[in-house]
């Protein structure tokens, strides 16, 4: 058996290995994947918000010290 022959085996054994994974998955249903996307939305709301905070307090230190030079 050549180089390329078995890799094509490997192939196809993976992608039948990956079928079968995708059997066993439990999707979420409606309800529970709008809730998720919400709580997800949310989420990153408020890390903006921290991240937006903590910049303009830095960058308000910085200005703050900077003036203090001249």
């Amino acid at each position: 058996m050549n180089k390329a022959s078995g890799m094509f085996k490997s192939l196809g054994t993976f992608l039948r290995d990956c079928r079968a994974e995708f059997g066993k998955i439990s999707w979420p249903g409606r309800k529970e994947l709008v809730e998720s996307t919400w709580a997800v939305a949310a989420m990153i709301l408020l890390l903006s918000v921290f991240v937006l905070v903590c910049d303009q307090v830095v960058t308000g230190v910085i200005r703050f010290l900077t003036s203090l030079r001249g």
